[in-house]
């Protein structure tokens, strides 16, 4: 809470402060044989604030006021100084608190218990008015008739009960409240410097922090049992003691996530967490709601696939080398399956088409060695750099350009390993098993160069080159890009529009395959 700003009200300087020894020090002092006084004297509890109750009028209405006196270390001189401070008043409609801090050992002793919330009052029903007390005995016989949450004595300073000190603190994050009525009703409103409180919700609000506090309690203790069971009998004797969890009832996940807010603190292993549950109970989710399985896979790959294009973005946008992009691509092989009309799989990165063997001892290495899924036919994908040259920049006639040395010498790479591949297939057939049902008859091949020149002739002689080649796909790193962008705006556009769907249900689209898990490559196009 904030540092206190507002002082109390201090009452006039008429308190007789010697009522234990009977010294006549003040006009206004009580004659020494008043039985009140003498009570008051013999009563005094020394944890408690000396509180005295007089008579008064506020606004032209009958009141009581109580008041506690004490001495506060003045800042000024700092000396000790006798001071009268007004602690509550009441009338027959309100009782107006204004709770100070009771302990007399602390600084703050005599000053507001809320800070700038200097008072709390309780508005009477319209039936049940207040009877002015006589007493402060009278006055503590008031109190016990206020909604459970309140402070029954005055001599400890008046306010709400320790653990629901969370209401005034909740209150003073709104600047400029002084002052929280609690009155009939359910309801909430500000009217600076005035909050307004229902005492049906003040019951509702101290009932929740009961709840909480009590289901705190209770883990606690139970983890407390855990914690001194673990380190005893299990840790010395682990064979015979098994290991004890924490047990998790049902709804706490759920109550967890309701309570989490719109801007979380949750760190990874928290998601991770999740995850697992969510795995754990995959099968239970989609037998009794598909439908949300279905959405948190679409959120999924949505995520996914967003931080995949902002990997790829902040990787075009540096002048990283060759084996950079083919560590990229191998990692989401699923990218190199939009360069193609058909369904692929990697079957082989760094593959040798040229030796003995495929795993890649050999002269003639291709960086990508796919192969259609349906059919086994294989391709070829030969992976540049972004910043390789595609045509030349110097007009070769008119403003047709040539095509760079970059690209035509990948060309004619790819088409050399296209040469080996065939070459050497059927000895490589016989070697690895793993090419059984492959074939090469006819091998596509595939150039990833560069990005698309900006200027509009370039661009022309760019397309009349590569169009024309009917062996080699030419195709560029930000074309590519694109392709994603693309298919990340389609799953988001079909987000809203998932429908439900019951456990039997079962996908019309043929081109929808589910349950391919077991192919290390179902990802792919």
């Amino acid at each position: 809470m904030n540092k206190k700003t507002t002082a109390p009200i201090d009452a006039p300087d008429d308190f007789d402060w010697d009522l234990d020894n009977g010294t006549e020090n003040s006009e206004s002092q009580q004659p020494d044989d008043d039985p009140e006084r003498e009570e008051v004297g013999r009563n005094r509890d020394p944890n408690g604030l000396l509180v005295t109750l007089q008579p008064s009028n506020a606004n032209g209405e009958d009141c009581v006021e109580l008041y506690a006196h004490g001495e506060t270390r003045s800042f000024e001189t700092n000396e000790m100084v006798k001071r009268t401070v007004l602690l509550a008043r009441v009338t027959r409609r309100e009782l107006t608190m204004y709770p100070l801090v009771a302990a007399s050992h602390r600084h703050e002793f005599l000053d507001p218990k809320y800070d700038e919330l200097t008072s709390i009052t309780v508005v009477a029903e319209d039936r049940k008015l207040w009877a002015l007390p006589e007493s402060v005995e009278d006055f503590d016989g008031m109190l016990k008739r206020l909604p459970t949450g309140f402070g029954r004595h005055a001599k400890y300073g008046l306010g709400l009960k320790w653990e629901y000190r969370l209401i005034p603190e909740a209150v003073l994050e709104l600047v400029g409240v002084t002052q929280l009525v609690i009155e009939p009703g359910d309801g909430a409103s500000v009217e600076l410097p005035v909050f307004r409180l229902g005492v049906d919700r003040f019951t509702s609000i101290r009932q929740a922090i009961d709840t909480i506090t009590g289901r705190a309690s209770g883990r606690s203790l139970r983890d407390r049992r855990l914690a001194a069971y673990n380190a005893t009998l299990h840790a010395a004797l682990p064979n015979q003691f098994a290991r004890r969890f924490p047990n998790v009832k049902p709804g706490e996940i759920y109550d967890l996530v309701q309570l989490r807010g719109r801007n979380p603190s949750r760190n990874a292993k928290d998601g991770l967490a999740a995850a697992q549950v969510v795995r754990d109970d995959a099968e239970k989710i989609a037998a009794e709601r598909p439908s949300e399985l279905l959405r948190l896979k679409a959120v999924i790959e949505q995520v996914t696939l967003k931080e995949l294009i902002g990997k790829f973005e902040d990787m075009l946008s540096k002048n990283l080398p060759e084996p950079k992009w083919q560590a990229f691509f191998k990692a989401n092989p699923f990218i190199l399956g939009l360069a193609f009309p058909f369904p692929v799989i990697l079957f082989q990165d760094q593959a040798n088409v040229g030796g003995t063997t495929i795993r890649g001892n050999g002269e003639s290495i291709v960086d990508f060695l796919m192969a259609q899924r349906f059919t086994g036919n294989l391709a070829l994908i030969e992976i540049k750099r972004p910043s390789a040259g595609l045509v030349d920049a110097k007009p070769y006639r008119g403003d047709l350009h040539a095509p760079h040395k970059d690209l035509t010498a990948s060309m004619a790479q790819v088409l050399d390993q296209r040469a080996q591949l065939l070459h050497y297939f059927a000895s490589k057939m016989s070697q690895d098993k793993s090419m059984e049902g492959m074939h090469v008859s006819s091998v596509n091949c595939i150039v990833i160069v560069g990005t698309v020149p900006t200027e509009l002739a370039q661009t022309r002689s760019l397309d009349l080159f590569r169009h024309s080649s009917k062996d080699v796909a030419v195709i560029t790193f930000d074309e590519l890009l694109e392709k994603l962008k693309q298919l990340h705006r389609l799953m988001s556009a079909g987000e809203e529009t998932l429908p439900e769907t019951d456990a039997s249900a079962e996908s019309d689209d043929p081109t929808v395959e589910l349950g391919d898990a077991e192919d290390p490559n179902d990802d792919l196009f």
